[in-house]
């Protein structure tokens, strides 16, 4: 029972029941309708073909009701299936149903429509999503090969630095080595000259 009542005020505080409130006034409105049309236009063309007043009057009788005729009292109430209540329930339905199902279809349709608008929006926004993805993509690229490109310039500078050091001590060393050879070729003649001197 303590689970009915939760799933009862569970029903309760949901927004449908609103919707369904309204529901049953729309569709009470209607029903008068339905049935101010059934009594207005169709009632009166089966009292044509039946040649009865109304179609609640067309009935089988299955015994006849017995009046005494002294005193005008019914003795026997009369017994009859009242076949044209009956069908009036059925052209009201019918005509309920089939208005539904008019108005279902149309709702169909809008609800249809703003799907696929809300598809197609959605596409859209995701396309441009995409776009900007694949945009800022390309400039993170762009970024990460002129960071590369800046890198390998500067190596290359390095480069060309170190190369132009180490011709630089080269050139030095060179010339130390030539110094060097010189001053022991002229330490060679020297001593060549005092050898011969003496």
């Amino acid at each position: 029972m303590k689970k009915f009542w939760q799933d009862f005020q569970k029903f309760i505080k949901r927004g449908n029941v609103v919707d369904m409130a309204v529901g049953v006034a729309v569709a009470s409105a209607f029903t008068a309708i339905v049935t101010a049309f059934t009594k207005g236009f169709i009632n009166p063309l089966l009292a044509l073909i039946s040649k009865n007043s109304t179609q609640g009057e067309l009935k089988w009788v299955i015994r006849e009701e017995i009046i005494d005729e002294a005193t005008q009292e019914v003795i026997q109430s009369e017994v009859a299936i009242l076949w044209g209540g009956f069908v009036q329930a059925i052209i009201n339905f019918i005509i309920v149903a089939l208005s539904l199902f008019i108005v279902m279809r149309i709702v169909a349709g809008f609800s249809a429509r703003a799907k696929k608008l809300s598809t197609d929006v959605k596409n859209l926004l995701s396309d441009e999503d995409e776009k900007a993805a694949a945009a800022a993509e390309a400039a993170r690229l762009e970024e990460e090969a002129k960071a590369k490109a800046e890198a390998e310039a500067k190596a290359a500078a390095e480069a060309a630095k170190l190369e132009e050091e180490a011709k630089a001590k080269a050139k030095l060393l060179e010339e130390e080595t030539r110094e060097k050879r010189e001053e022991v070729l002229l330490t060679e003649i020297r001593d060549l000259l005092k050898a011969m001197n003496k």
